[in-house]
């Protein structure tokens, strides 16, 4: 009788994490739109498991700030307001730098080499300029932003940090960005990988300050985009939508 019921709770428990991370990489991704319900019954059909596992991975992704549950409303998928995007680049804009800093100062040659590989792999899917290079540079912006707060060695700092990079507004966005945009980007890693290199502490804060607000700065300004799903199927409507946002606008 034990070994049975050891039996169902693992397999709960695997069918919760594999549930939570398809759902978390949908809702990073901007597969659902804001506001869109994740209904229990629905998921627990598409993934062939009980409510139960279906309806601890809705509360980790609320947890997590990807999702809001409203009593009577059930879960939806986290609607992000200009004010929920300030306070995250602030809290970012507090913390990150100081992470860069103690990344510079205490990664050495193992963090540079890293850093320079993601470099590269985002050069090369900026310079392909189609959607799968698109979904390549959102993997490679978490990647090294993952990797400078592993190298800080400041785990409570991290904790903190590390759901905030994966905000979907800034995934989503990354569709609408130009090229212009997206290689600005990649300079500022290069900036803040050379800071590594050189082991100044000071100048990984400077260059990822100028990161974070240079990111924040272009959010703002594809604001309106973003409130649209991107679509990935269609390389001709996303190009067309990075272009017209990279047009200057006349008042």
């Amino acid at each position: 009788m034990a070994a049975t019921r050891w039996k169902r709770a693992l397999r709960m428990g695997r069918g919760r994490d594999r549930a939570y991370g398809i759902l978390r990489q949908r809702l990073v991704g901007g597969h659902y739109q804001p506001g869109f319900h994740l209904r229990e019954e629905v998921l627990a059909h598409e993934f062939q498991l009980s409510r139960s596992p279906i309806r601890a991975a809705l509360k980790r992704l609320v947890d997590d700030g990807l999702a809001t549950a409203d009593a009577g409303r059930g879960v939806h998928v986290s609607e992000w307001s200009e004010a929920d995007i300030e306070e995250t680049f602030r809290i970012r804009l507090l913390l990150e730098p100081y992470a860069a800093e103690l990344a510079a100062q205490r990664g050495g040659e193992t963090l540079v080499a890293r850093l320079e590989a993601n470099n590269a792999a985002m050069a090369a899917a900026i310079a392909r300029g189609d959607e799968a290079g698109i979904a390549t540079i959102q993997a490679s912006n978490r990647e090294f932003h993952s990797t400078i707060l592993e190298f800080a060695g400041a785990p409570r700092l991290r904790g903190i940090l590390q759901p905030m990079i994966d905000m979907p507004i800034v995934v989503r966005s990354f569709f609408l960005y130009s090229p212009e945009e997206l290689t600005q980007s990649l300079n500022h890693h290069r900036d803040i990988t050379w800071a590594a290199c050189m082991r100044d502490g000071e100048l990984g804060r400077r260059a990822m300050q100028l990161h974070l607000r240079m990111s924040y700065a272009r959010v703002l300004r594809h604001r309106e985009a973003w409130r649209e799903p991107p679509c990935p199927a269609s390389t001709s409507s996303s190009s067309e939508a990075r272009a017209s946002a990279s047009r200057p606008r006349h008042r």
